[in-house]
């Protein structure tokens, strides 16, 4: 009876890993991505994807496309057959689109590119960096929405971009001593990082008073280290000179019994 059970048991989680396993292929087509890996705000980008393995769960279903970028020109997709036949659909200003996807179009991959500006930073980050979504690939199947890939792309402004440098500066120092007191004022200058452009002035001050406090402290680590270097040696020293000593002494003691 128990086997019995514990086969219904079985049956029922294998038909559970299949459900699992056919939601998860929803969104098995594969995107390849080329956008800059960082881009200041207010610069022009050019965001390109290839979208592949196109029917590999569907053959009928809707491709989704949105960003973030500002004054967009538009998004250019372009599906390519095996033989290289190419349609294009132009959507000129949009940030978002939507294509069919038909089997009877035999389409073997998928082109798509989009140029616009980057946006302002509204949350800054140190880590991770804060970053917005220059291109968002869903499948749209009736109610069903699945997202395929998010590019997402670093922003900075300049003064955010030269507090970064300043704080990764100190952060190296930090990691390079063992003083508390520097990687306090370092998660400090974070802190004040994170909390946006008006604060950056303060965030750089106090890296730098992290760096510094960190190269102080490993100056005198290194110091400490040197003078116990040589206290060693001169109680190194001192033990071979009494060595000396105290053999030389025996041996006169031994020639006046002789």
């Amino acid at each position: 009876m128990s086997w019995i059970r514990s086969s219904k048991g079985l049956a029922l989680l294998a038909v559970l890993v299949l459900t699992f396993a056919a939601v998860g292929a929803v969104t098995a087509a594969s995107v390849q991505a080329d956008a800059p890996a960082e881009a200041q705000v207010g610069e022009e980008i050019t965001v390109s994807a290839t979208i592949t393995d196109v029917y590999e769960t569907a053959d009928q279903w809707q491709l989704n496309g949105t960003t973030e970028l500002r004054n967009v020109t538009g998004w250019t997709v372009t599906k390519v057959t095996p033989s290289g036949e190419e349609t294009t659909t132009q959507f000129d200003g949009a940030t978002d689109f939507e294509v069919a996807i038909t089997g009877e179009e035999n389409i073997d991959h998928i082109n798509v590119t989009i140029t616009g500006d980057v946006p302002s930073v509204e949350d800054y980050s140190y880590d991770p960096p804060q970053s917005f979504v220059a291109a968002d690939f869903n499948r749209v199947q009736g109610n069903n929405v699945n997202d395929i890939e998010t590019i997402s792309v670093h922003h900075y402004t300049e003064e955010s971009n030269q507090t970064r440098q300043v704080i990764d500066e100190a952060r190296q120092a930090v990691e390079e001593s063992d003083s508390e007191d520097a990687n306090a004022t370092l998660t400090n200058a974070i802190g004040v990082f994170n909390g946006g452009g008006e604060n950056f002035a303060e965030a750089r001050s106090l890296a730098k008073d992290a760096k510094n406090t960190a190269e102080s402290a490993e100056q005198s680590a290194q110091t400490t280290q040197l003078i116990l270097y040589g206290v060693g040696a001169l109680v190194v020293l001192a033990l071979i000179g009494g060595g000396i000593y105290y053999w030389r002494s025996q041996q006169e003691s031994y020639d006046k019994l002789r």
